[in-house]
């Protein structure tokens, strides 16, 4: 049995059948796509929106998407995963399942307006920062540009959305007096290296877990950042589970040399030839971040030292460096920071007790 001009036949066995294009050939002729359901009116429906979703491959855009946010966004997550780093796909996934589904999830696709989104980001203003709000709503925007593209909605909601003011953010670095007791016990510690690289170069703790001895040249004390360790969450088998990976650093900028000093060569060579892995840290594995982060916090407590974050050691060595006259442009370097600005914004506190400095020598 065929239903004419609609694309639906009856299976032998028993299932109904339901066709559209997903794509066309080099030389224009169609591709489909297939989907089945033991019911014609659930068929129906799902091939109506699979229509609706692939518009773009018919002469005639005729066909109105009846489809839920949910619905476009599942297409959207699974067309932009190729285009993605891993650690990118699976922080798009998070955000979408735990805070913009919840609220928009069960809206049909073209029943969500800028009123609905305000309201949304208010929700979310009771329990997150304005700048994880903004970060949200920019994974949001994104789908729906897509979904524009596609012609599924006239227009974008979330172009005109109200969102809170950006904050600047804090740089708690560690004083020069604690960065030296903290570097002191680091380089006697077995588990102290990841301290010592952060305080002398600068890198992120993917950056140190990724590291490899082939990375390092001794001979011109000049070590590369090629990769970066991260542990990301992943769907196996309906389950969510983690997973470690190994990726690019996470910007062009990010992929850079960083000079070393005589004292950390010889450190980082001594070290070496203990080593029975590629890995500085880790051996034939790289060393994940959660385990460094798991050092400093126990090296931290050898000593009667505040608990701090890994990142505030990344943020100690770019301080020191403007304590001792570094220039911007060459700190954004080293960082592998995208822009100056980038670096100017994070360390505008640090720039302001510098400005204090200025003044006082010329008064």
């Amino acid at each position: 049995m065929v239903r004419k001009g609609e694309n639906i036949y009856k299976r032998k066995d028993g299932r109904w059948e339901g066709r559209y294009i997903k794509g066309r050939k080099s030389d224009g002729s169609a591709m489909y796509g297939y989907i089945y359901s033991k019911k014609y009116l659930d068929l129906k429906e799902k091939l109506l929106t699979m229509k609706a979703l692939y518009s773009h491959n018919y002469t005639f855009k005729t066909i109105v998407y009846q489809g839920t946010f949910n619905d476009w966004a599942t297409c959207w997550l699974s067309e932009v995963q190729i285009q993605l780093k891993p650690s990118t796909y699976a922080s798009y996934t998070n955000k979408m399942e735990k805070h913009i589904l919840p609220y928009l999830g069960d809206l049909p696709l073209q029943s969500i307006t800028t009123s609905i989104l305000n309201k949304w980001v208010k929700k979310l203003e009771n329990h997150l920062s304005p700048n994880s709000v903004r970060i949200i709503h920019q994974v949001l925007m994104s789908c729906f540009i897509a979904a524009a593209k596609r012609s599924l909605i006239l227009e974008n909601p979330c172009k005109s959305v109200l969102l809170p003011k950006k904050t600047p953010n804090k740089v708690e670095a560690i004083t020069s007096y604690e960065q030296k007791k903290l570097k002191k016990q680091a380089l006697v510690h077995p588990k102290g290296m990841a301290i010592v690289l952060a305080l002398e170069t600068g890198m992120r703790i993917g950056e140190i877990a990724g590291l490899k001895w082939e990375d390092i040249d001794f001979s011109t004390s000049l070590l590369t950042v090629k990769r970066t360790v991260q542990r990301i969450q992943c769907k196996k088998d309906g389950d969510k589970k983690t997973q470690i990976i190994e990726g690019p650093p996470k910007t062009l900028a990010s992929k850079r040399s960083i000079p070393i000093s005589k004292k950390l060569n010889n450190y980082l060579a001594k070290h070496k030839l203990k080593s029975q892995g590629n890995f500085v840290l880790g051996g034939m594995k790289p060393a994940e971040p959660r385990l460094i982060s798991f050092w400093l916090k126990k090296i931290c407590q050898s000593i009667h030292f505040t608990n701090i974050h890994f990142h505030q050691l990344r943020h100690s060595f770019a301080t020191r460096c403007l304590e001792k006259g570094v220039n911007i442009a060459t700190i954004s370097a080293l960082l592998g920071h995208r822009s100056t600005k980038m670096t100017l914004d994070t360390y505008v506190s640090s720039f302001l007790s510098e400005k204090r400095k200025a003044i006082k020598l010329i008064s």
